[in-house]
């Protein structure tokens, strides 16, 4: 198994105690490749950790994992069509991709006075600038579309796609995006299969 955007190591904690036969992560983050280490090293774990951003090419093997998995990182790409035919690369015939982010639609509407607004252009995927750990990062809100044509150009198919809110937050929280999120889904995921 292979994960884009390893994080701190949960995930692969987590396949790596149901014996996934070998795990790999990437992250474009040292900082996260550290903890990843530190974590899965702590859990009696390893795996094969690589520094690179997602877009490039960084010596992960082609036509080797049966599985490769994001968990809300895909959407940080620069490049979308080419991060998704290196992970194709990655990955065996017939191999199984499986990633989520944020449903686009969520970040367009607003909760203001118990209805929900449009603030943003759904086809607006122009690129803007966020801070995330003292670092600036560019971002762009894609359209759902373009996460399934960049994927059927790659040579995935998909097979499912879930778009879901969260019960907890819905839930335990009386905010704004918890009201957004009663209405409209906060995320989406989407399992693809290579051609």
């Amino acid at each position: 198994m292979l994960e884009i955007g390893c994080g701190s190591g949960q995930s692969l904690q987590y396949f790596g105690e149901r014996e996934a036969s070998e795990l790999w992560g990437m992250d474009l983050s040292e900082n996260q490749i550290k903890k990843t280490k530190q974590h899965l090293t702590a859990c009696s774990l390893s795996a094969t950790l690589i520094c690179s951003p997602m877009e490039e090419e960084c010596g992960i093997p082609e036509d080797y994992f049966d599985f490769v998995y994001s968990i809300y990182a895909i959407g940080w790409t620069t490049d979308l069509e080419s991060t998704f035919r290196r992970i194709a690369s990655y990955l065996k015939k017939d191999g199984v991709f499986i990633f989520s982010w944020s449903h686009p639609i969520h970040k367009c509407v607003a909760a203001e006075n118990d209805r929900l607004v449009f603030k943003k252009c759904y086809f607006d995927e122009s690129w803007y600038s966020v801070s995330l750990d003292g670092s600036t990062l560019t971002l762009s809100d894609r359209k759902l579309s373009t996460y399934v044509n960049a994927l059927a150009k790659t040579g995935f198919v998909i097979e499912q796609m879930i778009e879901q809110s969260d019960d907890e937050i819905i839930k335990s929280s009386n905010s704004d995006f918890a009201k957004k999120a009663m209405m409209l889904p906060v995320t989406f995921v989407i399992k693809a299969r290579k051609l």
